[in-house]
């Protein structure tokens, strides 16, 4: 990556965000994907009061919240929701599987997250019940950045 390319205006007027096929309420924009590091770096933007849908990450991940609030929805072994609220400038790091919900709070939110994926999936998208419906690779991350820079 060039010294040009490593500079991001975090202004989400100037990103390039990309929509999640039919899904609403959030974007996201890949900054990097490193294919033989197995390092991906990207950013979620969430409208307010709007969530994305149940998925699994089943790579160490960090995620800092650049504005706004990132919220997250989790169920324990009951099936009870348990709701988190991270805020501009806090920090998370994620080294198991975890599977919940995130939304922005009632001014949005703009997440940066770092994925360091040992093996893939890295992540899949869940169905209601939590069951699988697509496990996404390292692959397909790349794919995604090549579209988005093309």
């Amino acid at each position: 990556m060039s010294a040009a390319q490593n500079h991001l205006d975090v202004d989400p007027e100037n990103v390039n965000w990309q929509s999640f096929g039919s899904y609403t309420g959030f974007r996201y924009h890949l900054l990097n994907v490193d294919v033989e590091n197995r390092v991906i770096d990207l950013m979620f933007q969430f409208d307010a009061n709007e969530k994305c849908f149940y998925h699994a990450h089943h790579q160490p991940s960090s995620t800092l919240v650049l504005q706004g609030e990132q919220h997250i929805w989790e169920k324990d072994e009951k099936g009870t929701e348990i709701h988190k609220v991270r805020r501009a400038g806090e920090f998370g790091i994620s080294n198991q599987k975890e599977v919940h919900i995130e939304g922005g709070g009632p001014d949005g939110g703009v997440i940066y997250q770092n994925i360091r994926c040992g093996a893939d999936p890295v992540y899949s998208i869940l169905n209601d019940d939590l069951s699988t419906r697509i496990d996404v690779s390292l692959e397909d991350f790349a794919k995604a950045l090549d579209e988005q820079n093309n």
